[in-house]
């Protein structure tokens, strides 16, 4: 399978959510037949803050979706896209995954949210994370997920092979963010496919990659706008050997073995 992550620059103009908007839409329809794109957070309202305007941006997910949805179909690929919306009267941070005939597969709304969607008023997601399309089993993060071990737990107790991680992490530094992208594909023994938005004033940001689930980056796009791909095999576990001199078990079992969650329940 092709891989292809996303990245847009972050616009500072007078409406980026708006140019955004546009180039990721641009970018997605070059999507290759028979692959995986993935978009970043907020595909519909990147490049503001402000509550006001994150509020005048949602109606735009709705038409970024069922082009999305066409595009799907008409490539035979899986798309993977984020955007802030409002839903059944409720805001939501939810990550649409479309698949190869351009049927909704998947929605995954944001289990944990900072304050500044608290604020905004974005209801939490009921936990549902994991979903099965065509013998693949795909995981979902979500920006600010990344830093909750529950939830990565629980993916790598579900045996992912695909892990979807839409993002914008502009606080977070690039070492950071290269390091927290590493170590849930090596703990989950899942291909990670992270798509995030380049910022290009310090080393914040950016970092759009997939990685193997071995740990390995395969592709990392830095600072740099457009798309990446890489061609993995989503079935591909990392192994390894059950201590020094054991026999060879997969990466995840092996950490699963020595779990003592009791311990800490005390």
């Amino acid at each position: 399978m092709k891989i292809t992550v996303l990245q847009p620059p972050y616009f500072m103009g007078e409406a980026p959510d708006e140019e955004i908007a546009e180039f990721l839409m641009n970018e997605l329809r070059k999507a290759e037949p028979d692959s995986l794109v993935v978009l970043p957070e907020y595909a519909n309202a990147g490049g503001i803050s402000d509550i006001e305007s994150e509020k005048r941006a949602m109606p735009r997910a709705d038409r970024m979706l069922k082009e999305a949805a066409q595009i799907a179909k008409e490539k035979g690929a899986y798309v993977a896209i984020n955007v802030l919306q409002e839903r059944n009267g409720n805001i939501q941070n939810s990550t649409y995954l479309f698949d190869k005939k351009g049927n909704t597969a998947f929605v995954y709304d944001k289990i944990h949210l900072p304050p500044s969607e608290i604020a905004l008023g974005v209801k939490y997601g009921d936990g549902a994370c994991v979903c099965d399309i065509d013998g693949i089993r795909f995981g979902f993060l979500t920006c600010y997920d990344v830093y909750f071990n529950e939830q990565i737990e629980y993916l790598a107790s579900q045996k992912c092979d695909i892990i979807l991680f839409p993002g914008y992490q502009r606080g977070e530094s690039a070492d950071i963010i290269r390091a927290q992208t590493k170590l849930i594909a090596f703990r989950c023994n899942s291909v990670v496919a992270k798509s995030s938005y380049s910022i290009d004033s310090d080393e914040k940001g950016g970092c759009s990659m997939v990685v193997g689930s071995d740990g390995k980056i395969l592709q990392d796009m830095g600072k740099t706008i457009g798309s990446i791909s890489a061609d993995v095999d989503p079935h591909k576990k990392h192994m390894r050997t059950a201590g020094f001199g054991g026999s060879m078990i997969r990466n995840d079992d092996f950490i699963n073995a020595g779990l003592r969650p009791d311990v800490f329940k005390k």
